[in-house]
């Protein structure tokens, strides 16, 4: 029927989104990559050992200093206590008590006469040795078979040795007893900077891995995104800066992909509207040939009140209103709404379909609100569409329709439209209002969502459920009161 066809079109071009199994989707996005890349592990673990490993031997060195100077002032003080004792001495310094004192303060004792002589000796001496003691200045470093000592001399006063006269005491410091307490006080804080090292260094290993991880999971997330992706998360419920720039990408994706949507319905809203300019044009012709045959047919006819003609008429002038407002839209213009009395939609609507109804033999029962005799629609042809559109699937469904029209307060009213038929199916049920969802073969699945959007234009709403084995559908819109007017 021309008339349906003019109205579904107009819709078509009005409302229709592009299929989601079909829409276009962003092309990628190629991310740079540097070839210097440096892990955080790296950036961030590097910086901090090196730090520690720094300070652990700058640490180590002086202490080493330290106990250098630790260790020389006991050696001075230990000979210091060595020359008190040699001085205050009033015993003979023969070989057994130069031994047993060199035991009490670990030290070597070679004791000289007058003539620099080796009088007495705790330690082996050679000719050579010997010789060297008599030119080496105090203090001093001196290397006796193969071993290092620190030399100190001491003057003696009334002190003799076996025979002789001894002038000089040279006590001699093992010079490895000294390197013990610098290494001693070197290692002890090498080693604890080391282990503080280690332990720091494993806690910031697993603190930035899992840094990185949280970190490349993000990375993830927006090259997905990139690649026109937008709907998978990566938000971990972490309150940190991490967690909100993660939670920052998500609604970056959320916001492209409304944003893409948009685009891809413009895209197909102005294809279609080209099209569908296209075919009113064509419409259009063939309507105003058939127009113009059943008036010649009507001037013919022996009976000039025959309903046939009527009706085949006001469809077609129905038709050809509708093709307007469609080469409207095609052109990118909008047609003004047209308030209309909601009575006269009503019978316009009963005298298109009444006679529809006795050709399919299904069988409609219509009740109108007296009360709407005074109200207005704001726009009458997009109501006539949506509930026209909603009688011819009852009348599709069942052979037993019923269509009511009530006034309802707040200045609003409901077409209320049953039929007898098995209902819609639970499979489509959830989407029933959204483009191309429809149980009929042939259908498109267009008509429902002419009807809500027509219900949106109208300040009202629609709605379905089914009730004692029927299917109910109930189509709301304002009406303008002209007592308010």
């Amino acid at each position: 029927m021309p008339f349906f066809c003019a109205v579904m079109i107009y819709h078509i071009a009005v409302i229709m989104e592009p299929n989601p199994a079909n829409r276009l989707r962003p092309p990628p996005i190629a991310l740079s990559r540097n070839p210097f890349f440096q892990s955080l592990r790296i950036r961030l673990l590097g910086p901090i050992v090196t730090c520690a490993l720094l300070s652990a031997f700058a640490v180590a060195l002086g202490s080493y200093w330290l106990g250098n100077r630790w260790a020389t002032d006991e050696l001075q003080s230990r000979f210091q206590s060595v020359d008190r004792t040699l001085k205050s001495a009033h015993f003979p310094l023969t070989g057994p008590v130069l031994r047993s004192l060199a035991e009490l303060t670990r030290t070597e004792l070679i004791a000289l006469g007058p003539q620099q002589q080796v009088l007495q000796s705790t330690i082996e001496l050679s000719d050579a040795d010997r010789q060297q003691l008599r030119r080496r200045p105090a203090p001093a470093e001196f290397t006796m078979a193969e071993r290092n000592y620190r030399l100190y001399r001491t003057e003696l006063v009334g002190q003799r040795g076996q025979g002789e006269r001894a002038d000089q005491m040279i006590v001699l410091f093992d010079d490895q007893l000294l390197q013990a307490s610098r290494r001693r006080a070197a290692l002890l804080p090498l080693v604890t900077g080391l282990s503080t090292i280690f332990a720091l260094g494993s806690v910031t290993l697993w603190m930035t891995s899992r840094l990185v991880r949280r970190i490349g999971n993000l990375h993830q997330r927006v090259e997905s995104v990139a690649a026109g992706d937008f709907q998978s998360t990566v938000t971990d419920n972490i309150g940190d800066e991490l967690g909100q720039l993660g939670g920052a990408v998500d609604s970056m994706a959320r916001q492209l992909d409304q944003l893409w949507q948009t685009v891809n319905r413009q895209q197909g809203e102005k294809l279609l509207h080209q099209i569908a300019g296209g075919m009113a044009h064509q419409l259009r012709n063939s309507l105003t040939g058939a127009r113009m045959a059943i008036e010649l047919h009507a001037a013919q006819c022996p009976h000039a009140d025959d309903e046939g003609v009527r009706v085949a008429i006001a469809q077609i002038e129905h038709s050809e209103n509708h093709v307007r407002r469609l080469l409207l839209v095609g052109s990118g213009q909008q047609d003004q709404p047209r308030p209309e009395n909601v009575l006269v939609c009503w019978n316009d609507v009963r005298s298109s379909l009444s006679p529809i109804a006795r050709h399919l033999n299904v069988q409609i029962d219509w009740n109108a609100d007296a009360r709407l005799a005074d109200d207005e629609i704001s726009d009458g042809p997009s109501w006539i569409a949506a509930v026209t559109n909603l009688i011819q699937n009852a009348m599709q469904a069942g052979d037993q329709v019923s269509v009511a029209a009530d006034r309802m307060p707040d200045a609003m009213m409901r077409v209320t439209v049953t039929d007898n038929g098995p209902g819609v199916p639970d499979a489509i049920a959830a989407e029933l209002f959204d483009p191309f969802v429809t149980s009929k073969p042939e259908g498109l699945g267009l008509g429902l969502p002419v009807v809500q959007r027509a219900a949106e234009t109208l300040g009202g709403r629609v709605q379905w459920h089914r009730a004692n084995e029927r299917t109910v559908f109930e189509f709301d819109a304002k009406v303008i009161e002209r007592d308010a007017t």
